[in-house]
């Protein structure tokens, strides 16, 4: 018998009476953004004074944003590292005042990884910022909470710092402290989310959410969803024969932490004999042709990233699901900072959250100039491209996180913003600037004029060798011809695009590219070497067609053919 507990009504309710005042809030912070921003600064710089780096930039004597300015310099993580090698040791009162609960983690611009700090403060914002987006969420899409949810999230705790503080992921501590309410949502245990291998935590988190009613999927890279259904696909007989039977497969299961192993069992033993009947039913009647809205009719919102590189994935993911599922992206977040909201199934953009972080802005040109000038959220202007810099309550100050955005409109007073790509996704050998928009659509446009069909690629750029290499997925029918002239003509489009590639081929100062073949499955093969060599965390993974890291080089010289 359901407890009173699983009502969704119930469940909607506590989502309203924590949200309505937290969006009151945020509107009213929106009709003054240089008041919010203000205020904002000032306490953390008060909070934070007797912290090492407040003593150390002056903040007793800071009374206004330019002597903010003038006394902090403008740090990327690298500057940030000295001090948090000392917090990771165990020193208090660093960046910020006292200890950090926990580090979020990612992957770094050496091959050191960031640990970024988060305090309990930060962790508070973190979760209003949630539940404001659970409301607004709900607000759009009341049959949200109907059924169960699916989220791809990253385990809470990796490991540890010298001192024992865990490091891990910020999604996964709020999966994991979520209210008892909302857990009961979810489709599948935190131990699940913990398995280390790729392909079997996916068939676990499929084991669980196949024999639901899904109606809420929370998956920020768009290829967690692919990847969520070639599961499917792929392991039909043994999802079958699991929810049948109420088990979870052996082979998966013992990928679960030892002292989780008997309550994950237990999660799972459910005998679902009519559920297993209706999948064996629905496979036999679509085979090849099956879609996620075939054994997920009710999905009322799907929550991922649509901007910047994801956006290439969308179409497939469309495919997948009815009109009447709501693909609703993700605000503009990072592992250093979940910064933007959005608050409508159709929009594209994302309002900053100012009353949680203090942002400056560099305009683009301006990005490799010698202390350049930084404007305030309050500043920007339509239709122009900034980097981003921000300051929080959790140890970053004028923290450079390398993010192109784009202002589109405003919020009230607040800047709607769109992601366009990362400051390193330009890449050069003599002058050249390529940039990973400019390669995605040549790709994309030589695709369309020969009317063949790309299915991956990757563009390396071998700094030791001076050259760059196209890797591509062609789809299987494309012929040899194609492919040849597919290269040639790639290079004369990137010529056209790019002022400065077209002087330094003319010149012969740069070869054209070479083409390598990659094999077929390259994108998920590509993805799961990533993750399983940990240069990539799965509820993290971003997508990236321009590379020039080592490591990149190899793992596809081992997917070419």
């Amino acid at each position: 018998m359901k407890s009173i507990t699983d009502s969704a009504w119930l469940k909607k309710a506590m989502i309203h009476m924590v949200g309505m005042p937290l969006m009151s809030k945020f509107n009213k912070a929106s009709k003054d953004t240089e008041t919010t921003q203000n205020t904002l600064l000032r306490n953390i710089i008060e909070k934070n004074a007797t912290s090492s780096f407040g003593k150390e930039h002056g903040f007793q004597n800071i009374k206004s944003v330019d002597e903010f300015r003038q006394a902090v310099p403008i740090r990327d993580f690298e500057g940030h590292r000295p001090y948090i090698d000392r917090m990771v040791k165990g020193e208090a009162d660093v960046l910020f005042s006292g200890k950090p609960i926990s580090y979020n983690t990612t992957s770094g611009t050496t091959d050191k990884p960031k640990f970024i700090p988060v305090s309990q403060d930060y962790f508070v914002s973190h979760n209003q910022y949630n539940r404001l987006w659970f409301y607004s969420c709900l607000k759009d899409n009341p049959r949200l909470f109907d059924g169960h949810s699916l989220s791809a999230v990253s385990p809470a705790v990796d490991g540890h710092v010298e001192d024992g503080t865990p490091f891990g992921s910020v999604s996964g501590a709020a999966y994991q402290q979520i209210p008892g309410i909302l857990k009961k949502t979810h489709s599948a245990p935190y131990s699940v989310v913990c398995i280390r291998d790729y392909i079997k935590k996916y068939y676990a988190l499929m084991r669980g959410a196949l024999a639901r009613n899904i109606t809420y999927i929370v998956c920020p890279s768009p290829s967690n969803l692919l990847k969520f259904h070639q599961t499917v696909v792929e392991n039909m007989a043994d999802l079958i024969r699991d929810i049948h039977d109420g088990t979870l497969r052996q082979d998966v299961l013992a990928e679960v932490d030892k002292e989780d192993q008997a309550a994950t069992k237990a999660f799972f033993n459910h005998s679902n004999p009519k559920r297993a009947k209706k999948l064996e039913t629905l496979f036999n009647q679509h085979g090849q042709e099956l879609k996620t809205h075939h054994y997920w009719p009710n999905v009322a919102c799907v929550n991922t990233w649509k901007q910047g590189n994801f956006a290439r994935l969308i179409p497939a993911v469309k495919e997948l699901f009815t009109e009447s599922t709501a693909l609703r992206a993700f605000g503009y977040q990072a592992s250093e900072a979940r910064a933007g909201l959005v608050l409508g199934n159709d929009w594209d953009t994302s309002a900053l959250v100012t009353n949680i972080y203090h942002f400056e802005f560099i305009e683009e040109q301006d990005r490799h100039t010698d202390n350049p000038k930084t404007l305030l959220a309050h500043e920007l202007e339509r239709e122009k491209r900034y980097f981003i810099l921000i300051t929080n309550d959790s140890g970053l100050y004028r923290y450079d996180i390398n993010d192109l955005i784009e202002v589109s409109d405003f919020y009230n007073t607040i800047p709607l913003v769109k992601f366009i790509q990362k400051g390193e996704g330009i890449t050069s050998i003599t002058g050249e600037k390529i940039s990973e928009l400019q390669v995605i659509q040549a790709v994309d446009d030589i695709a369309k004029q020969m009317g063949i069909q790309i299915d991956f690629f990757n563009m390396y750029c071998d700094e030791e060798l001076g050259m760059y290499t196209l890797y591509v997925e062609f789809a299987t029918q494309t012929s040899r011809h194609d492919k040849d002239a597919f290269i040639a003509e790639f290079d004369i489009r990137l010529r056209e695009i790019n002022p400065e590639y077209e002087i330094k081929r003319g010149s012969k100062r740069l070869e054209a590219p070479a083409l390598k073949e990659l094999r077929p499955d390259s994108y998920n093969l590509f993805k799961e070497k990533l993750i399983s060599h940990k240069h990539a965390k799965d509820g993290q993974y971003k997508d990236s067609y321009l590379r020039k890291k080592p490591i990149f080089k190899k793992i596809l010289e081992e997917l070419s053919l």
